[in-house]
């Protein structure tokens, strides 16, 4: 299957990259939120360091995943009455991560 070449940007910079057709739309769509979470964080904070808004960006679109990873392992094993990591817990760090950041 032949690649497309497509250009997405994040903060302000372009990034050629060669994906499937099939992958241009959720390509597109994920580089978007990236620049949504940095221009939300740069907004909220007086963080102006690309590399630390990249970073806490990274953190907590992993956070996310880590969520819904958690969250279908939890519906897997519920007959199991196995104990998953909460969506609570999550949003417990994700606050306790922006407070770091306002100081």
């Amino acid at each position: 299957m032949s690649k497309e070449t497509i250009e997405v940007n994040i903060a302000g910079r372009s990034y050629p990259l060669s994906v499937l057709p099939e992958e241009v739309e959720g390509v597109k769509d994920a580089a978007s939120a990236i620049d949504e979470r940095l221009t939300e964080l740069k907004s909220q904070f007086a963080v102006q360091d690309r590399i630390d808004l990249f970073a806490m960006t990274a953190l907590q679109l992993s956070i996310r995943v880590k969520q819904l990873e958690n969250a279908e392992a939890k519906t897997a094993s519920d007959e199991d009455g196995e104990e998953e990591f909460t969506l609570e817990l999550v949003d417990d760090l994700i606050k306790r991560m922006t407070s770091a950041m306002k100081k």
